[in-house]
């Protein structure tokens, strides 16, 4: 039979670590490490420098468990704008670094965010939608093209600016939500909606037979694709065939924008 300080120890391993709100974040990372090496965890380093194509990051605790690598995040305080942008930019770090298969774990004073729980997950639809956070629909010819390269580097694929590449965007799309962790269908956030919606946008814009330009109009929360008589919203498109799937086409969508556009030449 277990001893009964085996049977304490197991149960401290089974709770979880507790994050006082507001308190100091510096002695509050030493008193989690403390914890975490007190229930088997082996520290390997503290603030912890990561450096990938995406930037740099500094990790409060790098540690192994169970013989996997480990990185902890901790945060005491609310989770406002900065603390999600701050721990997504870190994530998107580490994520393309030498330690990309590491598990994340975030220890925090308050509950987190389901968003930033399955972002700072390894699903392919958490990595590919991690790629695109710093996307803007300010910028969209930008924000394409940082779609397309996040294709690339998750899918192993050249996507050009051509209707043809639709179909296979589709499909890599869906395959990559319906591996979601657990089995289940990934969410698809606003970051993914936003950059297939504008990589979407491209596509029509220079394939139209006059090329289009992206305009914003008064009240409309993306841009719009402004093709001589006709406004197009990609980004809404795009949207809709995340949340519907295939029976809302993008690649249909395209060639069918397309198609009257050329009629109207």
């Amino acid at each position: 039979m277990p001893e009964e300080g085996d049977l304490e120890a197991a149960g401290r391993r089974a709770m979880p670590v507790r994050v006082e709100p507001g308190a100091p974040r510096p002695a509050t990372i030493l008193q989690v490490a403390e914890e975490l090496e007190a229930r088997g965890v082996e520290i390997s380093e503290l603030f912890k420098e990561v450096r990938s194509p995406a930037g740099e990051a500094v990790y409060p605790i790098h540690a192994r468990r169970e013989g996997q690598e480990l990185f902890v995040e901790v945060e005491t305080g609310a989770w406002d704008e900065p603390v999600r942008r701050g721990i997504l930019r870190r994530a998107a770090v580490l994520r393309r670094s030498e330690h990309a298969g590491a598990e994340l774990e975030i220890l925090s004073a308050h509950p987190v965010p389901p968003e930033i729980r399955f972002l700072t997950g390894r699903s392919p639809g958490a990595l590919l939608q991690l790629d695109l956070i710093d996307g803007s629909l300010d910028r969209p010819e930008e924000f394409a093209e940082l779609f397309r390269e996040a294709a690339g580097r998750r899918w192993g694929v050249d996507l050009d600016y051509s209707p043809e590449s639709l179909p296979l965007t589709e499909e890599l799309i869906l395959a990559a939500l319906d591996g979601g962790e657990g089995g289940g269908r990934a969410p698809a956030l606003e970051p993914l909606a936003g950059g297939l919606g504008c990589f979407l946008g491209e596509i029509i814009r220079r394939s139209a037979p006059s090329q289009g330009s992206w305009t914003r109009e008064p009240g409309e929360d993306a841009p719009l694709v402004e093709c001589g008589d006709y406004l197009l919203d990609p980004i809404g498109k795009a949207r809709a065939f995340l949340k519907e799937g295939p029976e809302d086409s993008i690649s249909f969508y395209a060639r069918y924008a397309l198609e009257q556009l050329g009629s109207q030449a």
